[in-house]
């Protein structure tokens, strides 16, 4: 079964709403909260499919988080995708985690959908 990891703060006003997103998928939900090293040692005891994080509170968490997944040897072919980016953030987003997707919330199941059907196809 594919496995989503939804990084983001349990104080976040968002976070049962990513959750509940997420969950509806079908796939496994694991979640931890992006702190160092933390989040990483999340990801590299479950191995996801893909890594949702998000930058609503916190954002350079976020950010952070993003870039150790996307340069790490055993994690850079994850796909991870940002979500909740504030505007102004977008330019310290893309440079931070250049190869992350970065999406609105109201894409996000989509994103994550199309990369699990990629992963089975």
């Amino acid at each position: 079964m594919a496995k989503i990891l939804l990084l983001q703060f349990h104080t976040d006003p968002g976070c049962d709403e990513r959750r509940k997103l997420l969950a509806d998928l079908g796939a496994t939900l694991v979640e931890a909260e992006p702190r160092w090293p933390t989040f990483f040692d999340v990801v590299t005891q479950e191995r996801p499919d893909v890594i949702v994080i998000s930058c609503a509170t916190l954002p350079s968490h976020g950010r952070e988080a993003a870039r150790y997944i996307k340069d790490g040897f055993n994690t850079r072919n994850i796909p991870a995708i940002l979500t909740d980016v504030a505007p102004s953030d977008l330019d310290k987003t893309r440079q931070a985690a250049p190869t992350a997707e970065i999406i609105d919330r109201k894409g996000l199941a989509e994103a994550v959908k199309r990369h699990l059907k990629i992963l089975a196809g």
